[in-house]
């Protein structure tokens, strides 16, 4: 029985935290893990000229790609409005029905694990939907349970984490997308706080060697 966790309790906890959000990437360790992750999302969607990023936030983001048209959604009104403050075009929008046209968009990115909140199959379709063809979508996830000496912490089921790269390559399948790259991290405590984890490793451990994965799809 799925324990998902509601979206407009999800909104109220990231509304209530609005004000003080991106005070979590001021220490060095947590703002060099961001930027290497959103530089692998931002080479995905380089040259569209019509980017979507599906749970905006606060627009961090949204606010390096270089595209003509960008536009932001989410679910939380506080972290839209300081998004919007820092000049973006943002909508409140729920990931499973978004209020756009088929076809319009040439890229899409979701960001800080929003996948987590979201039922796998319909948004992958939803995203589809937006998707010119061709168009990509830059994801990243976090592991549902990363492997460590100590063992794996009991996982959460009020989200869906990733527990095997597998269950998003047969979810991309079977809703119009081809896989064209996934990059794996683990964190670390020291210098440069992610490294990288080759993708053999997935078939060595019933549990990922990584924490942190950015998926990149097309659109068949």
């Amino acid at each position: 029985m799925s324990t998902r966790r509601p979206l407009r309790d999800v909104a109220a906890g990231y509304d209530a935290v609005a004000g003080t959000y991106d005070r979590r990437y001021d220490d060095r360790r947590s703002r060099r893990r961001a930027r290497e992750i959103q530089r692998v999302m931002l080479d995905a969607v380089l040259g569209a000229d019509r980017v979507l990023e599906v749970g905006v936030g606060t627009g961090r983001l949204l606010g390096r790609v270089a595209a003509p048209t960008r536009i932001g959604v989410d679910i939380a009104p506080a972290m839209l409005r300081i998004a919007a403050a820092r000049g973006l075009e943002v909508v409140r929008a729920d990931a499973h029905a978004l209020p756009f046209a088929n076809g319009w968009f040439d890229a899409v990115l979701a960001a800080g694990g929003v996948f987590r909140y979201l039922d796998l199959h319909p948004a992958l379709m939803e995203m589809h939907r937006i998707l010119r063809p061709s168009g990509r979508l830059a994801f990243h996830q976090f592991a549902a349970r990363t492997w460590t000496l100590r063992g794996a912490p009991p996982p959460d089921p009020s989200v869906h984490e990733v527990a095997h790269v597998d269950e998003v390559r047969h979810a991309a399948a079977s809703t119009g997308f081809v896989v064209e790259k996934i990059t794996r991290w683990r964190s670390i405590r020291v210098f440069p706080y992610l490294a990288p984890i080759p993708s053999w490793l997935d078939h060595v451990s019933p549990r990922p060697l990584w924490s942190h994965v950015v998926f990149v799809l097309a659109r068949r």
